[in-house]
């Protein structure tokens, strides 16, 4: 996910969430304490040990087991507390608002491309055993009232909890899908090997490229295949990316792109085309004198080059075949040229 969120972050998420859970046992602890509900008294005994032992399986990267077995607790006290104290505690919305952790957590699985948990079951699991306490209560009444003032201070206590886990989780849904949608843009308009802008690229922005202030250029490698032939296609790509970095350098106040195979786009900036070809045919020498060296295999290589000025109400098709055309004039007449 592009280092936005990473396993060091999910940790620390799990460890935040495993405190905050400790913290309410132990207020639950002394709620059910004071109010002798004994059962829910031993259960919470159970769930800070659980929460207490987390700490280390979250330190040793248990994060899918801390996961599971925290919806598992969660789903299992409040349904409990549900049996026990009655439906007016607001234990029950908490089986609701748990089902956004379980979804987050299964969408961070999925984007670190690592085991995850499927969200939909649990989820299944937290409606059942809702209906089956609300039947429960319903059948069999309330097994240990608690107080007007108790009842009063879970509702608000539990409202807070659920609304601040909604809160986070649709935040951080939003910040990634954000994220998300960012970088599968900027992977669309990107060409992989040379991470140079693509042809995709120019087409999306091409109404900003449109002025009588710009000129462009099509640069194409020279008997790029023979290269490939004759040393292999990874040294190939060493070629393509090199001299996309040697553009990118020498080619001041352009924009370049990888526009297929061994062709780049340039999108220089001005209106005097003497200045562009004599811009361009001095790296076009610079090319011609530059060793390509990686390991123990090198070459040199030339570069024929097509210049266009920009032509009144011409679409960014027809300026790119204009500069085409001269390229391929510049192949047919000898190579390792610019052709204005």
């Amino acid at each position: 996910m592009n280092q936005l969120f990473d396993r060091s972050k999910a940790k620390i998420i799990c460890y935040s969430m495993d405190i905050i859970f400790l913290c309410i046992h132990f207020l639950m602890l002394y709620i059910f304490a004071s109010n002798d509900v004994s059962p829910m008294v031993k259960f919470n005994i159970f769930s800070i040990t659980f929460y207490a032992c987390s700490l280390l399986a979250i330190r040793f990267d248990f994060l899918r087991f801390f996961i599971i077995a925290s919806y598992m607790e969660i789903l299992l006290h409040m349904t409990l507390a549900i049996i026990y104290t009655g439906w007016g505690n607001g234990f029950q919305i908490t089986i609701i608002g748990i089902n956004s952790l379980a979804f987050f957590a299964e969408y961070v699985g999925r984007s670190l491309r690592g085991k995850y948990v499927p969200a939909a079951p649990l989820g299944i699991l937290g409606m059942i055993l809702y209906i089956f306490s609300y039947i429960f209560v319903y059948k069999n009444g309330v097994l240990y009232p608690l107080s007007d003032k108790t009842s009063f201070f879970l509702q608000i206590m539990w409202a807070l909890v659920v609304f601040l886990i909604l809160i986070a989780c649709l935040y951080l849904f939003t910040l990634l899908s954000f994220h998300s949608a960012r970088l599968l843009s900027i992977a669309a308009t990107k060409d992989k090997l040379t991470e140079l802008p693509n042809r995709y690229h120019i087409t999306k922005y091409e109404k900003e490229y449109l002025s009588p202030d710009r000129w462009i250029a099509l640069a194409d490698i020279d008997d790029f295949k023979k290269i490939n032939d004759t040393y292999g296609h990874n040294f190939g790509d060493f070629v393509l990316k090199k001299l996309a970095e040697l553009m990118q350098k020498e080619l001041k106040h352009t924009d370049i792109c990888r526009w297929g195979g061994e062709e780049f786009l340039i999108i220089g900036n001005g209106k005097n085309i003497d200045k562009a070809f004599k811009e361009l045919d001095n790296f076009r020498k610079t090319i011609e004198e530059f060793t390509f060296a990686e390991g123990d295999t090198e070459t040199r290589l030339t570069i024929t080059i097509g210049l266009a000025s920009y032509k009144q109400d011409i679409s960014m098709t027809e300026w790119i075949n204009i500069a085409d055309k001269k390229l391929y004039a510049g192949k047919y007449s000898g190579k390792n040229q610019v052709i204005q």
